[in-house]
């Protein structure tokens, strides 16, 4: 459990005291130089100093960290428009926001606006940008709080395409095609920040200028390339965000926006469990799942499982029957590697969801989790929902599994390593300080009913 009430513990302040990288920008190692600072965010994020500084403890810093913070004081612009929504109030949290809620942006303008938080709750803000042709879009957000800005796409969940901390300005900058585009506004953590302080006044300004999008030759599912059994290089940077969306029992806590994905076929050469990740070199956010065909099911997914916010999981795979796998980030791409192998000693095992050698108790609870939703890892007898049936067939199936079962045996999916129920999602990004998981990565979609406590 993640918790602010946590003492450090002795190694993170020795590990943060040691470490050389900066405290008020994401870098590739764990602690940051200012060991003061180090010690402020490690005592409130643990995982800062115990694995990664990545962007969220630099957007921790930038509150908890009188060097990282933004100045007292900024000078907003004078602005001609005003955001139309009162402050205190929230008419803009259904899921898609309604279009006449939605305040056009206009590239030049300058709008002047106002957010909220509580311990629960906070404020944010929808702008529409109308791109009649590629662009590259830029928006500048000032304001002397901790006040952050990201570009997102007009999906549900959304896709987030650039993101700012807070600054004076703070500025979020992306490449995107033609199209109707979000700007987000909101408070980067939750506080008792009220509508009359000086540092909940915010002003943007949105700019376009010329740029044309990069795609890749594998940036839909249509046009997957093959990937082979050990390391397959990929540079995701300059990918496009796919619009069909992850199933909700991928969400692990952190939501489920995956942007810049690239697509792979992989054919396996024998039955069995397979592992795939981008644990190694991997210098961004991943995030994976693997899927039976374009518009078919997911078959596994990952966020965080391992240092530095790799993706990793283990899927039962029948020999010679393709699978699609779809490799994605958190805001943004970058290169690294897919690491696909099989596991040693694996066979096929209908039930066995934890992948753990045995169908016991462990995987009733998982299909218990999973009661109800439609397909997934736990829809046992592929009826489509995850119904008594599939409990019967697997209190059949109680026990360990049996040794060389035949790949025409195979009739259940396997989930990643790790996954949790559905839920609807909010419609706007929102930081979660104390979510309990084994990695994270920059500020993400959370399930709605989250109460974004502190442990």
């Amino acid at each position: 459990m993640r918790s602010t009430d946590l003492a450090l513990p002795a190694v993170l302040s020795a590990s943060a005291a040691m470490a050389q990288g900066p405290c008020c920008l994401p870098w590739g190692g764990a602690g940051c130089v200012d060991a003061a600072c180090a010690e402020s965010v490690c005592s409130f994020d643990p995982y800062c100093c115990s694995t990664l500084w990545d962007e969220r403890c630099a957007s921790e810093a930038s509150v908890l960290c009188a060097a990282c913070r933004p100045p007292e004081s900024c000078d907003l612009p004078q602005a001609a428009l005003q955001e139309w929504e009162p402050c205190g109030s929230q008419l803009d949290a259904a899921c898609p926001v309604p279009e006449p809620l939605l305040m056009a942006l206009s590239a030049g303008s300058v709008l002047h606006g106002t957010v909220w938080s509580t311990d629960t709750e906070r404020d944010v803000d929808w702008f529409v940008v109308e791109l009649e042709q590629p662009a590259m879009l830029t928006v500048e957000c000032w304001s002397a709080g901790p006040v952050g800005v990201a570009i997102v796409d007009a999906a549900c969940p959304p896709a987030v395409h650039a993101e700012s901390p807070d600054g004076c300005p703070a500025r979020a900058e992306a490449c995107l095609p033609a199209g109707s585009w979000r700007v987000v506004v909101r408070p980067l953590l939750f506080e008792r920040l009220s509508c009359d302080e000086p540092r909940a006044a915010y002003a943007i300004r949105a700019k376009v200028s010329s740029c044309q999008p990069h795609g890749l030759a594998n940036d839909t599912c249509t046009g997957a390339i093959p990937a082979i059994t050990g390391p397959n290089a990929f540079d995701t940077t300059h990918a496009t965000a796919d619009p069909q969306p992850l199933p909700g029992w991928c969400d692990e806590g952190a939501g489920l926006a995956i942007t810049h994905d690239a697509w792979f076929e992989f054919t396996p050469s024998q039955s069995g469990l397979h592992r795939l990740d981008t644990c190694t070199e991997i210098p961004f956010d991943t995030r994976l799942a693997v899927l039976d065909g374009c518009d078919g099911s997911v078959l596994a997914c990952s966020d965080d499982h391992c240092a530095g916010d790799g993706a990793e999981l283990e899927v039962m795979l029948q020999e010679g029957v393709p699978v699609l796998v779809r490799l994605g980030g958190w805001g943004h791409g970058g290169a690294g590697v897919l690491h696909v192998e099989p596991v040693a000693g694996s066979t096929p095992c209908p039930g066995d969801l934890d992948a753990n050698g045995v169908v016991d108790a462990g995987d009733i609870g998982s299909l218990l989790l999973m009661f109800g939703h439609t397909g997934g890892p736990a829809d046992l007898d592929e009826s489509g929902t995850v119904d008594a049936g599939d409990i019967g067939l697997l209190l059949l199936r109680m026990g360990p599994c049996p040794a060389g079962m035949a790949a025409s045996d195979l009739d259940v999916r396997s989930p990643g390593l790790d996954w949790t129920a559905d839920a609807d999602l909010l419609p706007h990004p929102v930081r979660d300080p104390g979510a309990d998981r084994p990695g994270h990565g920059p500020e993400r979609l959370l399930p709605a009913g989250t109460k974004h406590s502190r442990m």
